[in-house]
């Protein structure tokens, strides 16, 4: 390992990496900047995830990136030159930072805690036989297809053959029984069906030099992390920063933030849009089902109204929100938000209406471009067809894929998605315009990856830290967080540091209760990043604007 650190391959990638991407678009007053970034070298400095890809080593370094767009819009707004601190431990929380979080003094993982999310999930996706509708399992001919039930397995069971729920408890049994199904399928045949009939998500795990090689990775192998198209109406003129009261000097304060996703990635750039100071208003619907255990986190600092897109009610709420709106988030499967009348198109046409540009963001699995662009996609989706999956088993001396323990993608085009929606209304506010930003998890991905694998020395050593981190390729999600949850506070303990959370009333259904969190992975001079308030409950406001 030499002299490696996690402060410095983070500094690498920012400064030698990101910063040098002239695919970003990144401005020269970012640049400046990012010379005043520095890298907590009170944190762990040798790498700790059981992991082969530099999971923490690229939250640090895209943390640096957003902190970097941060300085330079406090400073072109409030006059301020100020350094930050960027914190790795807490980059690498973030990644799995529901986990950390407790409701009322109790975990994520207490039956009561557990009970009052599980609302969320109106389509049983919590039984085993559901739940493990989502994993990898051997095809007929060799390979390892991931299924996906998304948020409703039901179309993904019927694809089988199989019942849509089953009583059954014993999660091996389960396993069984769907691997027997699956394995009468080719992967191919798996693929075409999954995503061209049934319009459920799912992928052939491939490794990376497969995916590289593939009509869709080489139609995305010339992105960036993110892409920013500016609108092809005539020109708006520019709209300046907004003259807001503030004594905490955030640079998204009075940017208003209307938000339509669901899941991780999306609602996690509109968290990061409020910590950053951003008015933000979720646009969800209690009708459809929701990932509970996320959401207790990722509505920290927002308003939640709820919105049914498919009334003329409804329609008219999120027009109403849009009209006075800076930037619309769109986190749904490609297609769906044009089908019901708001894709960029008419965004932007609202714009053009009002005279001043609105930034329309858009996240998706597959990235914008190829045959995959239209498919429905997920964070284990992406981590199988990019060859996250390979690397991780391969880590472990398995010839299968295995999925990784963490929702590392998600999180980290959270990041991405911030940082290039801060970067188009930086264009905005210096020379108009209205944009177009699209990020998606396998751009995320293949960024990663093209960061290298830890060496073998590093991954020995994480192997031998953490014995109990041994999976195999039909161990979901749920069934390695349990492990990471109790490891822990043993491997590293250094993360469990009481400065690393901070507290906030709760809007979660239960009166003067409070939740603890982490916090902010930067920390500057004079600017306090910050949520406004805790998380609420869906449907806690009412859909529109608050008074400022």
């Amino acid at each position: 390992m030499g002299d490696y650190t996690i402060q410095k391959e983070a500094s690498r990638i920012l400064h030698e990496v990101l910063l040098k991407d002239d695919r970003l678009g990144i401005p020269d007053q970012v640049k400046d900047v990012a010379s005043r970034i520095v890298f907590d070298e009170s944190a762990v400095r040798t790498p700790f995830l059981p992991a082969p890809v530099k999971c923490t080593e690229s939250s640090t370094a895209l943390w640096a990136l957003l902190a970097a767009f941060g300085s330079a819009i406090a400073k072109q707004r409030y006059g301020l030159q100020q350094k930050a601190v960027v914190n790795s431990d807490v980059a690498t929380m973030f990644l799995f930072s529901f986990l950390f979080l407790t409701v009322g003094g109790k975990p994520t993982s207490d039956p009561e805690t557990i009970k009052r999310y599980g609302i969320y999930d109106t389509k049983q996706q919590m039984t085993p036989w559901r739940r493990l509708t989502t994993t990898v399992y051997p095809t007929k001919d060799g390979r390892y297809f991931h299924l996906h039930g998304g948020m409703d397995s039901t179309k993904s069971l019927l694809m089988l053959g199989l019942p849509s729920h089953e009583s059954l408890l014993d999660e091996m049994e389960v396993i069984k029984r769907i691997s027997e199904r699956v394995q009468r399928f080719d992967a191919n045949w798996l693929d075409i069906e999954a995503n061209e009939h049934w319009r459920q998500a799912g992928g052939i795990c491939l490794t990376p030099e497969e995916f590289q090689a593939s009509e869709q990775g080489e139609a995305i192998a010339n992105d960036g992390l993110y892409l920013i198209e500016e609108s092809s109406r005539d020109r708006l003129p520019p709209v300046p920063w907004p003259d807001v009261k503030t004594a905490t000097f955030r640079p998204l304060e009075g940017i208003k933030f209307v938000d339509i996703t669901r899941a991780i990635a999306g609602p996690t750039i509109a968290r990061l849009a409020a910590l950053f100071g951003a008015t933000v208003v979720r646009v969800s619907n209690t009708e459809l089902p929701d990932l509970g255990i996320v959401l207790f986190e990722s509505n920290l600092g927002k308003r939640d109204a709820d919105v049914d897109l498919k009334t003329e009610e409804g329609r008219r709420a999120l027009l109403n929100l849009i009209e006075d709106a800076d930037v619309v988030l769109d986190g749904y499967r490609p297609g769906v938000l044009e089908r019901l009348g708001f894709g960029p198109a008419i965004v932007h046409a609202v714009a053009e209406k009002r005279g001043m540009g609105i930034v329309y963001a858009r996240e998706n699995c597959h990235g914008w471009k190829g045959p995959w662009r239209h498919r429905s996609g997920w964070q284990q989706v992406s981590d199988a067809v990019t060859g996250i999956g390979w690397l991780f088993g391969q880590m472990w001396g398995l010839d299968e894929p295995v999925m990784p323990f963490l929702p590392n993608s998600d999180f980290q085009t959270g990041i991405v998605g911030c940082v290039a929606i801060m970067n188009a209304l930086d264009r905005r506010a210096r020379s108009g315009g209205s944009y177009l930003v699209s990020t998606s998890l396998n751009q995320l991905n293949r960024f990663l990856i093209s960061l290298g694998t830890h060496c073998q020395e590093t991954q020995r050593a994480l192997r031998e830290r953490w014995p109990d981190m041994k999976f195999r390729y039909y161990d979901d999600l749920h069934r390695q967080m349990p492990v990471l949850r109790a490891s822990l506070p043993k491997r590293v303990p250094e993360l469990l540091n009481p400065k690393y959370f901070m507290t906030l009333k709760a809007e979660l259904g239960v009166p003067e209760e409070t939740m603890t969190f982490v916090g902010p992975v930067v920390s500057y001079e004079t600017t306090k990043l910050f949520y406004n308030r805790g998380s609420c409950l869906r449907g806690t406001d009412k859909p529109e604007w608050p008074d400022e």
